[in-house]
């Protein structure tokens, strides 16, 4: 009998672990929804009041379009953002490399 229970209280455990790890990916895919929608939304506003794309993010601050540069809900750090800049166009994604709730990288969001 203690070894059902045993079984049983371990099944539950992990199944309570993948749910605890579910909803805090869900949060995480949210923040970093939410911080790019930010991002990009100074980007656009820099854009349209310069004519033209920033040059860096740095632009975004020395610009007074944002305080500071937001953390990265993934990686920790304000610093790996990336950046893809071509003439008129100005991307910003995450910097980690690992895989969203939906199956995609969060650096191709």
């Amino acid at each position: 009998m203690s070894r059902v229970f045993a079984l049983l209280l371990l099944s539950t455990m992990v199944l309570v672990n993948l749910d605890c790890t579910s909803r805090r990916q869900l949060r995480d895919d949210q923040s970093l929804r939410e911080t790019l929608v930010l991002l990009r939304s100074a980007v656009a506003q820099f854009t349209l009041d310069h004519q033209r794309t920033p040059t860096s993010l740095a632009d975004l601050v020395s610009g007074g379009y944002m305080k500071q540069l937001p953390t990265d809900p993934f990686t920790g750090r304000n610093d790996t953002w990336r950046v893809e800049s071509s003439g008129e166009d100005f991307k910003v994604h995450s910097g980690s490399d690992a895989i969203g709730s939906a199956g995609t990288r969060y650096s191709s969001w």
